[in-house]
């Protein structure tokens, strides 16, 4: 029985392919997330004020591209497959600056450090220390944070305990 040449490059390709798919195993698609800020309602009469937010950091098991998971208290398991897409402290500058410029629409809110965010009459500097949860289940955001009146000197400073379902 004759095969054309054709054919049999065609038949080596797929047991090729087949055997690759095999020995490698098949990946999966790493799916990339970003965090989103909230829709809210501006402060009725907000002054008009300049806001620099940052710098944030977030504790050093957070400080990677895989989401961090909490099955238990003391074990964390990293996604292989679901990660940021951008780092984490980033995300949290974006989005808190996108929210407060959502609350106080005639503020001028930056993230700092930027141009022009020297000039940010209020900073606000925030340390992440957990953002976690188990996989469907309770996440849990705590963080300490500190609001700087550059004019003044004076600080406001408090610490946050969020939690929600998923």
């Amino acid at each position: 029985m004759k095969t054309s040449l054709p054919r049999a490059l065609l038949h080596l390709t797929l047991v090729a392919a087949w055997l690759a798919e095999g020995c490698l195993g098949s990946s999966a698609l790493t799916r990339l997330y970003v965090l989103a800020a909230t829709e809210g309602t501006s402060a009725p009469h907000a002054p008009t004020v300049s806001v620099g937010v940052g710098p944030v950091t977030v504790a050093s098991y957070l400080d990677r591209p895989q989401i961090v998971t909490r099955p238990s208290a003391d074990t964390i398991d990293l996604a292989e497959f679901d990660q940021w897409g951008e780092p984490l402290r980033d995300g949290i500058s974006r989005v808190l600056a996108e929210d407060l410029s959502r609350q106080l629409p005639a503020a001028k809110v930056s993230v700092f450090p930027s141009r022009g965010s020297g000039s940010a009459r209020y900073r606000v500097e925030v340390d992440v220390m957990r953002f976690d949860g188990p996989v469907g289940g309770e996440t849990t955001l705590e963080a300490r944070w500190r609001i700087l009146d550059d004019a003044s000197g004076k600080e406001l400073a408090g610490q946050t305990l969020l939690r929600t379902e998923a």
